[in-house]
């Protein structure tokens, strides 16, 4: 057994050294990338450095170059004479990143990052494959990535599970309150960050590579495959084409949603083809030619609907990064799927390379998807403000024309667009509305609390200030309609810390509601009646033949709390702090606590109109 043991360890450190001397600059950045999480998770307490921030998602697409890059150096045949050249090359493309990405990454950043990634990822299922492998070699070296891929991912939870347990063992019997709480999501990101990368590194083919060798297709994704996933298509494109047919009997145009439904079916199923090619020459299984056959076939139902529900969409808000994608994806399912139909070579390579290069392309040129995007939200915006007269000879001007709901909404999705993606700047007529605000008020978040949102904490000026001091009109969040804009709901913060309320100054007290005060109530200690008007919201406090002592009109003491609070509703409830108000008269005193207020508008130039009110009425009469 002693001697199995060092066996076993001498193999393992023999295999973590081969792999990190054949994947030395992916190991590398692997490592990177930990260090950088763990002192994210370290500096948690502190707001997370930009620049931190950027390093890790240069750092991951690093793994993902190298490891392409060296995987095809590996496979070239010319592999001494451009060894070193291509991982210069690819170093330069990680450094030109590095210096080009903004520190505070935009929504555009994001796309930047992902669609890098995903062409990283998309080379990978074909780099290691030469032009002469069969079409079963392309499906046995993408069944190695993926079965390695998710090994790498399970032996990942459960070494994290076990050294979580292991630190919570020590917590609990040794440290008690002592323990760094942190060291779990650090154990984490060594698991998943180091580890499993490496193991994944470990197993994947080398040059002896070869389809030509025997090959035992892994049962279990087998029948994962067979019993599970095909099922699984054939009932969701029964759904997809049922939903096709209700298109036709309702001719009610596809809703948007299906555009992702069309993708994600078609992008599982052809993973499928992928995955189950190795066996299509067998007798048992020579059903999975005609599924490959049969499923291509399906799809051009579908992209049909794909193509009405994308360019539904694009014509009433345009392109922005998200839509040019689905765009992208959809002429590259449709030219693919009559590939897969009329070719006689049918290449499964054919996926993966041309999605690489596709979405390379998209990041670059007047054809890119910040391009063409940028120039379609500008040109609705412009229309929009020019239309509702607040953009005239290219100056931003306030109408004093009521906007209506759909144009003031569309307007306030650009601008946030703008905000997230590309920067005010980019609107030039905007930009100088934004200067002069930024100018005139240079301190929107402790002047204006109520302009505070959590995207905009780096803006002199933020987009629902730009919007209601810049053109006049308040901001729509995509959340709201057309009711709940004119409708404002406010209530006290349901978790809050308690507070003792002094109420040693007041003699009675009074719990009100619109519904609840049907008619005069007595109060037998003060000898008074109380008669709540629900219609004008006034209190009045009474004597027995109607003579009124005095009177309370909620309408002027719940304007101040509406007119503070108008950005809120019901989406951050609010302090009770802010919805008390005490006053005193030479002939009582009181205190009113609201719990909820409910206002209404006709249009959005009108002020907001009480409705309802719950609160309660401490008081005493003199």
């Amino acid at each position: 057994m002693e001697i199995l043991k060092r066996v076993s360890i001498r193999a393992v450190i023999e295999s973590f050294f081969n792999t990190v001397k054949r994947f030395t600059l992916p190991v590398i950045f692997s490592i990177i990338t930990s260090i950088l999480i763990i002192v994210l998770i370290e500096n948690q307490e502190n707001k997370p450095s930009p620049l931190i921030t950027k390093s890790i998602f240069v750092s991951i697409l690093g793994f993902f170059f190298t490891l392409v890059s060296t995987l095809y150096i590996e496979r070239s045949e010319k592999a001494g004479k451009i060894k070193y050249l291509f991982q210069i090359i690819m170093l330069t493309l990680i450094a030109y990143l590095f210096f080009t990405l903004p520190s505070n990454f935009r929504q555009n950043d994001y796309v930047t990052f992902s669609v890098f990634l995903a062409a990283a990822v998309f080379a990978l299922m074909f780099v290691y494959i030469k032009k002469d492998d069969d079409e079963s070699g392309f499906g046995i070296y993408n069944i190695n990535l993926f079965m390695r891929g998710f090994t790498s991912f399970v032996f990942a939870v459960v070494l994290f599970l076990g050294t979580a347990s292991a630190l919570f063992a020590v917590q609990e019997l040794f440290l008690n309150n002592n323990f760094h709480e942190e060291l779990y999501g650090d154990a984490w990101v060594i698991c998943a960050v180091f580890f499993a990368p490496l193991y994944f590194l470990s197993g994947l083919p080398g040059r002896s590579f070869s389809s030509e060798e025997s090959f035992t297709y892994p049962k279990p994704l087998k029948v994962l495959l067979q019993f599970i996933i095909v099922p699984l298509i054939a009932l969701y494109l029964i759904i997809l084409y049922s939903y096709t047919v209700k298109i036709l009997i309702t001719q009610n145009w596809p809703e948007g949603i299906v555009s992702y439904m069309i993708i994600s079916f078609s992008l599982v199923g052809i993973s499928s083809v992928i995955l189950l090619s190795p066996l299509k020459d067998s007798e048992q299984f020579n059903w999975i030619n005609s599924f490959s056959k049969y499923f291509f076939m399906a799809l051009v139902p579908l992209i049909i609907v794909l193509f009405m529900a994308i360019t539904e969409r694009v014509s009433q808000y345009g392109i922005t990064e998200k839509r040019y994608f689905i765009f992208l994806l959809s002429f590259w399912l449709a030219g693919i799927t009559v590939y897969m139909i009329f070719s006689k070579t049918k290449d499964l390579k054919m996926l993966p390379v041309t999605l690489c290069i596709i979405s390379v392309l998209s990041l670059f040129g007047p054809w890119s998807c910040f391009s063409i995007s940028k120039s379609s939200q500008l040109s609705i915006l412009e229309g929009l403000l020019t239309k509702n007269g607040i953009l005239l000879n290219g100056e931003i001007v306030q109408s004093d024309k009521i906007i209506s709901f759909a144009d003031r909404k569309s307007i306030s999705s650009i601008i946030s667009y703008f905000y997230d993606s590309h920067g005010i700047a980019a609107v030039n007529y905007l930009k100088t509305t934004y200067q002069k605000l930024a100018a005139e008020n240079k301190d929107y978040k402790n002047s204006k609390p109520e302009y505070a949102f959590y995207r905009d904490e780096d803006e002199a000026v933020p987009r629902r200030a730009l919007v209601k001091d810049g053109l006049g009109f308040d901001f729509i969040n995509e959340w709201q309609n057309e009711s709940s804009s004119d409708q404002l709901n406010l209530a006290v913060k349901y978790f809050h810390d308690p507070a003792v309320e002094n109420i040693s100054e007041y003699d009675s007290y009074i719990d009100c509601r619109d519904n609840l005060i049907k008619a005069r109530v007595l109060d037998s200690l003060s000898n008074v009646y109380i008669k709540y008007d629900s219609d004008n919201f006034m209190i009045t406090f009474e004597k027995e033949n109607n003579t009124t002592i005095d009177s309370i009109d909620l309408k002027l003491l719940t304007g101040k709390i509406i007119a503070g609070n108008i950005y809120n509703n019901g989406k951050d409830q609010i302090e009770p702090s802010e919805m008390k108000v005490s006053n005193e008269t030479d002939k009582m005193k009181y205190l009113i606590l609201f719990r909820n207020l409910s206002a209404k508008r006709d249009n959005e130039k009108d002020p907001y109109k009480l409705t309802s009110a719950y609160f309660g009425l401490y008081y005493k009469i003199k």
